[in-house]
């Protein structure tokens, strides 16, 4: 039996972001996923890096420690050139890459895996995570502290502790895996494993390829597009591997073999990258705080040390006020919805949000899943992800309204109609739609 892969991949800026900082890339014996970060160029630049450098090494292989001695070899490599560029250009320190890698020998897989890009493997109607994000999240989860569910929302949820930044001691998670035909391969950023769930994953994951990969698009869409989206999808199967090697996100659009210690960095990338990066998207800047700067560690530590308490003995209201200022949510204004600053709670009885945004979408319109969330208030980590949300909803609302009309216009069946007409099929295709967090049925819809 000869196995093979067959795959498809998509990476897009998503719908908040100025520019795509992922990058991946494909071909029939590796598959990679780099989701960059570092504001302005840097975190292109970084996934450009780490992309290319396991790129080179895609090569035969034969054997599984083979594998994952290239691999880490690439992701070292791509390391050592981070930590060169920073040298040369100190104003990139704190860019870096995470790398999420499956390398095929035709028997066998080989996993590495630094930051929180992931990998999935879907087999036997069962989806497994393959991968293990090195998050401050992660780190609450395996301790019991919180949920997954809980994590998509944590406030710390951008906090990564290891990505590849220069620094030798972040080094990968390697493994080798069994492979058999019918496996479904998924890798992903967190443009959509941060915003859903596994089970909504697994819902979705079944099907023609083209078709899975629009609907995990979708709801990642559904949830606000907040982040880069880039996944790929790839089934073992027996038989030729179909596919020429591809690179996608920033490394397509970055030549990084033009980079040297005697280049002005930020320049060029500002040169090849066609859209210009905006200030950072809020969790950005703090994406990896514990492990980006590198120099004089030792004296901001002794530093924390002193002010720390003092900090939190005599700022801790305000800061807590400031922080509660750069949320923001989706809520009833009235009998309409409506975008707040803030958090929905009071604090000794004083509020601690206002309406930024309102909205003629009547509450009502809503199919009576979202009815419930925009009473419980849908949480948002930017005025943009807020505003993606309310978008979302306005066009739940529209197709309940059509369905509602089309329900009213519609004459009464005579006996010899079927019951199944026109208002069932627009329901039933509602309901098809998916939903971020739940599918509600038909009779519930709307």
């Amino acid at each position: 039996m000869t196995l093979a892969l067959r795959y498809l991949a998509h990476s897009e800026i998503g719908l908040v972001r100025k520019n795509n900082q992922d990058s991946a890339y494909v071909s029939p014996t590796m598959l990679a996923v780099a989701d960059g970060m570092g504001g302005a160029a840097a975190g292109d630049l970084a996934s450009a890096i780490a992309v290319d450098q396991l790129a080179k090494a895609d090569s035969e292989h034969p054997g599984g420690e083979d594998m994952l001695s290239a691999m880490t070899t690439a992701i070292s490599d791509a390391s050592d050139l981070i930590n060169e560029l920073v040298d040369t250009d100190p104003s990139l320190d704190g860019m870096g890459s995470t790398a999420c890698v499956l390398m095929f020998d035709g028997e066998q897989l080989a996993l590495a895996n630094i930051g929180d890009s992931r990998a999935y493997r879907y087999r036997d109607r069962e989806l497994t995570r393959l991968s293990r994000d090195h998050s401050w999240v992660q780190s609450l989860i395996d301790e019991g502290k919180i949920t997954e569910a809980e994590a998509l929302e944590h406030p710390h949820r951008s906090l990564i502790l290891k990505v590849i930044n220069g620094q030798p001691q972040h080094t990968p998670d390697v493994a080798l895996l069994d492979v058999q035909v019918g496996d479904r391969l998924l890798l992903c950023s967190d443009g959509l494993c941060g915003l859903v769930t596994d089970d909504v994953i697994a819902a979705r994951i079944s099907g023609e390829r083209q078709d899975v990969m629009d609907a995990m698009i979708r709801v990642a869409h559904l949830e606000g597009g907040l982040d880069n989206i880039t996944i790929i999808i790839a089934d073992v199967v027996d038989g030729e591997a179909e596919g020429e090697p591809q690179i996608l996100g920033a490394a397509e659009l970055i030549d990084v073999a033009n980079f040297n210690a005697e280049s002005t960095l930020v320049q060029k990338v500002a040169d090849q990258v066609p859209t210009i990066q905006a200030a950072p998207v809020e969790g950005e800047v703090a994406r990896y705080s514990p492990t980006t700067k590198r120099h004089g560690f030792a004296w901001l530590k002794i530093l924390a040390a002193v002010l720390v308490p003092i900090l939190v003995i005599g700022g801790s209201g305000f800061l807590w006020y400031s922080y509660t200022q750069e949320q923001y949510y989706v809520g009833p204004h009235d009998q309409y919805l409506g975008i707040y600053q803030g958090i929905p709670e009071p604090t000794f009885g004083l509020p601690l949000s206002h309406l930024v945004q309102p909205d003629a979408t009547l509450i009502s319109d809503l199919p009576i899943y979202y009815q419930e969330q925009v009473q419980q208030t849908i949480p948002a980590s930017s005025l943009d992800g807020a505003r993606a949300t309310l978008v979302m909803l306005q066009e739940k609302a529209a197709e309940c309204v059509q369905i509602r009309n089309s329900a009213t216009a519609s004459p009464s069946p005579s006996p010899s109609i079927s019951p199944t007409g026109p208002t069932s099929t627009a329901s039933a295709e509602v309901s098809a739609d998916p939903s971020p967090t739940a599918t509600p049925t038909a009779s519930v819809d709307c």
